[in-house]
């Protein structure tokens, strides 16, 4: 979970582990070069700072978050916290006490599930006994390895992993990226959807991280996703932003997290004419043209590539896109996709 204004809890006990509550990405409105970058080398050090001044105050309980400005980005890892305002963007060493809602209430400490550890389980059958262990109890493998820095559960071989191939899938991997692009670890992410009963792989990596490791067993990592998440392609082949709007508000539906981002992942591409009909975009001639002008160098040498839209969903039905300037600029342009 990323938390704005609000800290998540960190103290498990052994047999139990929080769930996040509210996924959400958060990233700067144009994109630098260093966007998947962590803190700068020369700024590596976060600070103390006295009191709480005004400024955005940032947390992260599971996953990462990404800050960016002015070309500098801070990437907060599961129990990080940074500050930003008009003048700084720094990691920080204490969190500040405000910081502790959702998380820490009555409400969320319900949402738990049992643990346990990978050599706890009983078969052979890795995948097959992690699901049941799930869906049936439902319980969870502790720790969460941090799949991003290569870590994982165990290691599968493709026979294992086959039989649970389906055609469904909860992201979009941009295409122009290579498969094998650096910042991509090589770990085959298992997506277990305890409210539908839904095992997802990772199609888009499966062959490639077979030919990758020649045959040999793959490492893999289990993502337990809470009930009320769901793969993107839970709404069919024509899902909408206004569909996902709706199921959001009317079942509080979420989607799963897109895994890679900063390399032009994404959930799917709307049309050009959803944009215009639920967000309020400028002119193209209203838009600053030294910055119309930065962001067409952008969008035509990179396209998405390198950061998709970000569309947050609020309760009420009210949507927001992050940059309506370069949502703009992209539909001028004529690009086919705006994932």
């Amino acid at each position: 979970m990323k938390t704005l204004k609000n800290r998540t809890s960190k103290t498990y006990s052994n047999k139990f582990v929080q769930q996040s509550l509210l996924p959400m990405l958060i990233a700067a409105a144009l994109s630098s070069n260093s966007v998947y970058a962590q803190q700068d080398s020369d700024s590596s050090e976060c600070e103390d700072i006295e009191g709480t001044p005004p400024g955005l105050y940032v947390t992260t309980d599971e996953g990462r978050t990404f800050l960016t400005k002015d070309g500098k980005t801070v990437e907060l890892a599961p129990g990080e916290a940074a500050f930003a305002d008009e003048n700084r963007l720094t990691c920080i060493k204490k969190i500040p006490k405000f910081l502790d809602w959702p998380c820490s209430t009555d409400a969320a400490s319900s949402r738990k599930f049992a643990t346990y550890t990978f050599d706890e389980l009983e078969t052979s059958e890795v995948i097959k006994e992690v699901v049941q262990r799930y869906f049936d109890i439902p319980e969870v493998i502790e720790p969460i390895p941090d799949w991003v820095d290569g870590e994982s559960t165990t290691t599968l071989t493709l026979n294992e992993i086959i039989p649970y191939a389906t055609p469904e899938f909860w992201y979009q991997p941009n295409a122009d990226v290579d498969p094998l692009h650096e910042k991509r670890p090589r770990t085959l992410q298992i997506s277990l959807y305890v409210g539908i009963n839904l095992v997802v792989l990772d199609n888009y990596q499966v062959d490639v991280l077979d030919k990758f490791y020649a045959g040999q067993p793959i490492p893999v990592v289990f993502v337990f996703n809470d009930s009320n998440v769901v793969p993107v392609s839970y709404f069919g082949t024509n899902v909408s932003l206004e569909e996902i709007n709706k199921a959001f508000n009317e079942r509080q539906i979420k989607l799963a997290e897109v895994p890679m981002w900063p390399l032009g992942d994404s959930h799917f591409s709307p049309t050009g004419e959803e944009f215009d009909l639920l967000f309020e975009l400028p002119e193209i001639d209203d838009i600053n043209p030294l910055r119309r002008e930065a962001l067409e160098a952008q969008l035509e040498t990179y396209g998405f590539s390198r950061k998709p839209i970000f569309v947050t969903m609020m309760e009420g039905g009210r949507m927001y896109v992050d940059d309506p300037d370069r949502v703009r600029v992209a539909l001028n342009i004529g690009l086919r996709e705006k994932p």
